[in-house]
Order: C-alpha cells, then structure tokens, then sequence
C-alpha cells in the first residue's frame, strides 16, 4: 500500500466492484481481466468480497506512501487486484493469530458483523428508502436538515440517487449536472457533495483519524476497520482536475438512507423524538399493511388520573387479545462504537436504551397480569420485541446479558413483579421485521415468535427462525408502499435510469 498509486487503486477496485456487480458498465479502458471473474458470484474463488475491497481501501488511505511505486500497467489488471487482496487475507488471518489469545471472540463476531451484513443486504431498494425518509425525512427533522445544509432531504437523496448512477458508469469523472427537464435545482449536487465527499488528501487524514480513534494494541484492525467511506463515499482529486470517484458506488446509497442519522446527531432532543414517533408510526403501518388480521395501536395512557402510566409504544392485537407488545427504539450506534473494543463504553446510553425498553416491556406485563391494565386483555404469554431501526448484530451474546441485569435494576420498585412477567424478550430490527413479515401469513409469524423462546433459537434473527440456513424457497410479498409517497420525484428517477 505504500508503493501504490491512491488514485489508480482507487481506480482498480472500483473497476473490479463494477466488473461483478448486476449490470457493470464498460470496462475496456479500465481493467484487463478473465471472463472467470467477469461472471463470478459470490462464493466462487474469482468473486471480491465488497468488505474485503472497502477495507484494502481503508488501508490504502491509511498508510503513509513510499517514493518507490508500481509500474503503470500493472494497475489496469484483475490479477493485480487478486494479489493485493490475498495479501490482505494473509496479514488479516496472521495478525489475529497474534492477537487472538487475549481477544473477545464474539466482540469481535459483532464488530464484523457491522462490517459485512450491510454488504450481504444491499442498500438500494424500496424499504429501505421508504423507512428512512418517513422518518428521518420529514417534519422538524427534514426543517432542521434543510437550514443546516442549504438543501432538503429530498433534494438531498435525488442528489445521491443521481450520483450513485453516475459514479457507478464511471470513474474520476467530473461532478455530474442535472438535466434542466428535472425539475431541481442546479446547485443541490454542489451542496449534497460536500456532505458526502472529500478531497483526497483530506480523505486520508479523515481515514488514518478515524481508525486510530477505535485501534487498540489488543485487537485486530484489518478485519473491521472503522469505514470513513461510510460517511464520505465520494473521494475528489485537484490533481486530476477535480475529478470524483466513488470507488464504492453502493455506499452512496447508504449515506442517503441510514446514514440520515448523522446529519441529525448535534440537533437537538426534540428531533430524536420527533424521529422515534415517526418509527413507531412507521412500525404500526407496516404491520397492518401486511397483516390484515392485526391491528395495532399505539402508546396509551391507563391507571388512575393522579398517577397515569403508559403502555409500550404498539400493541399488536389478534381478535380479542393483545399478543405482541413492541417497544420501539430508533436509537442509533456511532460509527465508533460500531467497531470499539468496548462497544458499551462508547455508546452507553444507546445501549441503556435496550435495558429502558426490556424494563418497559416487564411493567407492562405486570401490570396487565394485576389488572391494572384492563382496556383490552393480554395473553398472558405475549411476546415482548424490542424494534430497532437498525441491527444491533450479536448483542445477545455480548452486552445482553449486562443489559438485563440493568433492566432487573429498573423495574426493582415496581410492586409483585414476578419471573414470568421478566420474561425474554426479542430484539429485531425493522429491516429484519419486514424481511419476516414479507415471507408469513400472521399464523407463522407467531409461530416465529413462540420458537425464538426456545434455547436452540438463543440469538438467531427472526427471519433465520422462520426459514433456517434459508432453506426453502419461501415467496416475498411486494411491499406495500410507494417510494413516490415520501419522494415525490422518484418516478421521474426511475423512468430516466430504466
């Protein structure tokens, strides 16, 4: 990495991530490589891994550069690709047989976790656009992100879909312009770059910043390296002209959507709670959308009018009884804590907010067994979910169990609290909540939940219950909403990329 060109690895990496993506451009003036590779899925010996390619980079951008380079042409050929890659398995595999006998194996499972999963789901589809600026892309939220940046969050994701588009047909191009038919204004493509890009100097120090913040002398870098790509997916050059490249096109699509968050993070409590009712609204409607035979109301009030309690945020009812009570948490890690050694240390009150929740769900279930919530019945099994935004990948096997203990602390005072009502509860992600409901009727949906009780299920994800090891062909509904309902141009987005 140290003899290597920044802007020709750049160049190379983007050229084998477009070569083995769904429909990659014309690649002729930018790499030599086999047809083996060329037509390569994943799992087969010729397919890149895109974590392995987005963490050679971070180590590209990370090292201080040699006066000894490589030869030109060797920049243009898969086969160079191939070895830098191997070379980086070789020190990823070497440095944690070093590190290893004093590290945290499921720490580190949860750390990868952040790392690949994203990778595995893809970031470029109807749901996840939806959700995001339902909730983060509206109201207070969507005011505050518009006198911060000069532009709307709508303009801001038609600026990224346009330059994930763009950037994905070729490289170290110059900043795209918007056709005059669009309807938008010229300047929103300036504006969304300097939230997702930066030079490449600036890029590097960004980088090397980055990763020294969360780098420890006890556990491995190179498997997850904290991406500052995930944050600014576009990198320009002065020296070539003001040229840009994404040389990971797919992670503009992420900064548009999850990455949402961040520009909100110095804003003020109010707009979390603005984002966290929209959540839970959110989470109400898709339920019902594909669930007829549900129907689900949010928090209410109950108890007596001096001392009035709350229910958890949505109640899911079958017929006459309550059987799934959700508590939706719209909190988000930080970059940093995604991949610290001591995750809880980073984001504590993120994490209390689980233990919040689990708390939440026991008082509820006590006082709906003591009578004291009586507008309508709940089984006395009801299944308690915890509803994140995001995956909190691992956390059973790692903070969970602190985190219970916590909970245990919260619900200390609260009267004839029994074992039963501290029950285990489940923690989902929207996105893995959708991903079970979109493949069950309501009947194996709560039949999903009655197995994730039992120990052999101790961890899995939801969607892994209801089909293990993705075992059976199972048919995905349509989803049920409109990206054009929450952005209104979308369709004139999509009739220009068809």
């Amino acid at each position: 990495m140290a003899r290597a060109s920044d802007a020709q690895i750049l160049q190379l990496f983007w050229a084998v991530n477009a070569l083995q993506s769904d429909e990659p451009p014309n690649l002729s003036r930018y790499l030599k490589y086999p047809k083996e590779a060329a037509s390569a899925e994943i799992g087969n010996n010729w397919f890149v891994l895109k974590w392995e390619i987005e963490n050679l980079l971070l180590l590209l951008l990370s090292t201080e550069k040699a006066e000894k380079k490589f030869i030109p042409a060797r920049y243009v050929d898969f086969n160079t690709a191939s070895i830098l890659i191997n070379l980086y398995k070789e020190a990823e595999q070497a440095e944690y047989r070093v590190l290893s006998e004093n590290g945290n194996v499921l720490a580190d499972m949860q750390r990868i976790a952040h790392k690949q999963f994203l990778w595995q789901r893809g970031f470029f589809h109807s749901e996840r656009l939806y959700r995001y600026i339902y909730v983060y892309g509206q109201g207070g939220c969507a005011d505050y992100f518009k006198e911060k940046n000069g532009l709307s969050i709508d303009e801001f994701v038609l600026a990224c879909i346009g330059l994930f588009f763009k950037t994905q047909m070729d490289a170290w191009e110059k900043v795209p312009t918007l056709e005059p038919n669009m309807g938008l204004r010229p300047e929103i493509i300036e504006l969304a770059m300097k939230l997702i890009s930066k030079g490449l100097p600036e890029m590097r120090a960004e980088v090397t910043k980055r990763i020294l913040d969360v780098a420890s002398v006890s556990s491995s870098k190179l498997t997850y390296l904290p991406s500052s790509l995930r944050h600014f997916p576009i990198i320009t050059s002065s020296k070539h002209g003001n040229r840009i490249i994404a040389p990971l096109p797919q992670l503009i699509m992420l900064r548009a959507t999850s990455g949402l968050y961040y520009d909100l993070a110095n804003g003020s409590q109010t707009l979390f709670e603005e984002a966290n009712d929209r959540f839970e609204a959110y989470g109400k409607k898709l339920i019902e959308a594909r669930y007829p035979r549900f129907s689900v109301s949010r928090e209410q009030e109950f108890g007596p009018k001096k001392a009035r309690l709350r229910t958890p945020d949505l109640l899911l009812k079958d017929g006459d009884e309550i059987k799934v009570v959700f508590e939706c948490k719209a909190t988000k890690l930080t970059f940093v804590a995604q991949y610290a050694d001591n995750q809880y240390a980073e984001a504590p009150k993120a994490f209390d907010q689980i233990a919040k929740g689990m708390s939440q769900l026991w008082k509820f279930f006590s006082r709906a067994r003591r009578g004291f919530y009586d507008a309508e019945q709940v089984s006395p099994d009801a299944y308690g979910v915890i509803l994140t935004m995001d995956s909190w990948f691992q956390i059973e096997d790692t903070q969970l169990p602190f985190l219970r203990k916590k909970a245990e602390a919260l619900v200390a005072d609260e009267p004839e609290m029994l074992p039963g009502d501290m029950r285990d509860v489940v923690l989902c992600s929207m996105e893995e909540l959708d991903d079970l409901l979109a493949v069950s009727d309501e009947d194996e949906f709560l039949e999903t939940l009655r197995k994730s009780r039992l120990s052999e299920y101790l961890g899995w994800q939801l969607p892994l219950i209801r089909n293990p090891g993705w075992e059976q062909p199972l048919e995905r509904k349509a989803y049920p909403f409109e990206v054009a309902e929450v952005l209104p141009l979308w369709e004139e987005i999509v009739k220009m990329n068809s």
